[in-house]
């Protein structure tokens, strides 16, 4: 009888495998669970192991070839197996001296062997093929390897992280991360400290890289879906004296109220577009846009129609306060058709505000 030895799938996106080297030559007796040769799939090197005992007939590949999975890689012959002596049994009525039966229990036969597909490495680390490449690039000895993996298989990341460690201060990894810099534009002969890369930095020019927030996303999404929709600019100029007759309310909160009042006139401006339909609300909720040093904010003044002078002025503080607090919900940014954006305050005379969301329209209010 003869077993094939195939060269085996060893993850979902081998298709072929490499062999790095036979552990028997032909003529060697062989038996269950003896490793016959290493081969390298596409993420790592794994020892292959036979299912049968007999003696190695045929190796089909040669060191350093390659093979698709599935094809025959060498051969056993196990037909010298049937005819063997089996072992002769002891009578059940004999009784074994105890050293003897504890020098069996010490030395189990060959056949009893429990079966391993990845036994553990005792000398050779597990290496993915860019971590073996990666580890000989930086002249990485094999036993200290060996400590780090113990046991575990490694990866580029991994002997990447390894000579990070080993190359750069604690500090100085920090600053490598904060700035997304790639540790091998460093010369690494030495340990860097933090002032060695500050330095480059400096020298370099290089910008501090931080992931976008999840509300900046949020705002670049908004932002760049209001631009895309069609404007129609009016250019008008108010009276404003009848505002700084009544300062106790700030000119905000006054056109929240005379725009809420032109709103219920007019319906149009208390109607949204939704695909082929148009949805005209009943009352007349007026987002206003408030900011700080990070981000931009269209929170609702809901039924300002309805609301007081005084009223509206209490909801534009409140949208003070959870601006400094960060605390909008987004019941309290939904809701509008209209929109006031109010930068007379820092002395802008005139600009173009992106229209919020689904609302119809927006107010852009300049300085007095």
């Amino acid at each position: 009888m003869v077993y094939e030895i195939v060269m085996p799938q060893l993850s979902d996106s081998m298709e072929e495998g490499k062999l790095i080297a036979w552990k028997k030559k032909v003529g060697d007796r062989v038996a269950v669970g003896d490793v016959i040769a290493e081969v390298e799939s596409d993420k790592a090197i794994m020892e292959i192991q036979t299912f049968k005992a007999g003696t190695l007939s045929e190796l089909l590949l040669q060191e350093g070839e390659s093979a698709p999975v599935g094809s025959v890689i060498a051969k056993i012959d196990t037909s010298n197996q049937s005819t063997a002596t089996p072992p002769k049994k002891e009578p059940l009525a004999t009784k074994q001296p105890p050293e003897r039966l504890k020098m069996q229990k010490e030395s189990p036969s060959r056949q009893e062997k429990p079966k391993r597909l990845i036994p553990p490495h005792t000398h050779t680390p597990l290496l993915s093929p860019k971590a073996k490449a990666t580890a000989a690039k930086y002249g990485l000895k094999y036993s200290t390897l060996h400590r780090l993996a113990r046991g575990v298989l490694l990866h580029e990341k991994d002997i990447e992280q390894l000579v990070i460690n080993r190359y750069f201060t604690k500090k100085a990894q920090k600053l490598l991360q904060t700035y997304a810099l790639d540790p091998h534009r460093f010369t690494l002969d030495h340990k860097i400290d933090a002032y060695e890369v500050k330095t480059f930095i400096h020298n370099q020019n290089i910008p501090k890289s931080r992931p976008l927030k999840s509300f900046e996303k949020a705002l670049i999404a908004h932002v760049s879906a209001s631009a895309a929709k069609p404007t129609y600019r009016v250019y008008e100029a108010l009276d404003a004296s009848r505002f700084l007759a009544h300062q106790n309310h700030s000119i905000t909160a006054w056109l929240v109220k005379l725009l809420a009042s032109a709103m219920m006139r007019h319906p149009k401006f208390r109607s949204v577009l939704s695909e082929e339909k148009l949805l005209t609300y009943d009352t007349a909720s007026i987002a206003v846009a408030v900011a700080d040093e990070e981000a931009l904010y269209m929170p609702v003044v809901k039924n300002a129609h309805s609301l007081t002078i005084q009223e509206i002025t209490h909801t534009l503080k409140r949208f003070k306060t959870k601006l400094q607090e960060k605390s909008f919900t987004q019941e309290d940014l939904s809701g509008s058709t209209f929109s006031v954006s109010n930068l007379g305050m820092f002395g802008i005379k005139r600009f173009d505000a992106m229209i919020n969301k689904n609302d119809c329209g927006i107010a852009a209010v300049g300085a007095v």
